[in-house]
């Protein structure tokens, strides 16, 4: 199972062999959401969360 390393605390993260750029795993020791963003080798960076904006407001 292909793996990438955790930029927040350097911890192994396992994701599916069908994974592609863009999509977001869970790190499974500290649980931030990581974004992969290069696929051979896997690389992930921190998932920015978008906001959802409040139109009711």
């Amino acid at each position: 199972m292909p793996r990438g390393t955790c930029p927040e605390c350097d911890a192994d993260v396992q994701v599916d062999e069908d994974v592609d750029k863009g999509d977001v795993v869970d790190c499974s020791d500290c649980g931030a959401s990581l974004e992969v963003v290069g696929l051979d080798p896997i690389e992930l960076d921190i998932a920015i969360e978008e906001e959802d904006e409040d139109w009711s407001e």
